[in-house]
């Protein structure tokens, strides 16, 4: 199993919720496009998740692809509140500087699949900043999520 996204801050100060998955079909892991760690997701009118928007508001999913648990209950979790900072494969190269603001981009390629990740910011909310480039980083992108 690939792991997407993976913690540089310690756990115990985050804030995780599990909400409900809109379309849950995201859950099923052997579907034609499910959810992976390290994915942004915003939350609908419902309260339910959806996969992030360009330059919106949203949250990562701490859940790997396949889990029991998501798979049965249709929902999710998501790093909802407090700073940390991460390293992931759910990001765009283009553009990316040192300390360069992030925004959520819904047009991520990851191992040929559409994903909404992280992209170089140009409008809408900024999510964070590039702490480390994927080049010094074993082509995983350090950023710190500033959201709270």
């Amino acid at each position: 199993m690939v792991v997407n996204f993976t913690l540089v801050s310690d756990l115990q100060l985050l804030q995780r919720r599990d909400f409900p998955l809109y379309d849950k079909t995201l859950a099923d892991p052997n579907g034609t496009n499910p959810l992976i760690d390290g994915e942004f997701m915003n939350l609908n009118s419902a309260y339910q998740l959806i996969r992030g928007a360009d330059g919106s508001v949203g949250w990562t999913v701490f859940a790997e692809r396949g889990r029991f648990d998501v798979q049965a209950l249709k929902k999710t979790t998501v790093l909802f509140g407090n700073t940390y900072e991460a390293d992931t494969r759910v990001f765009t190269t283009t553009n990316l500087t040192l300390l360069g603001k992030l925004q959520i981009s819904q047009s991520v390629d990851v191992d040929g699949k559409t994903k909404s990740g992280l992209a170089i910011f140009s409008s809408g909310e900024c999510i964070g900043y590039v702490t480390r480039l994927p080049a010094n980083n074993g082509q995983r992108l350090r950023f710190i999520q500033t959201l709270v």
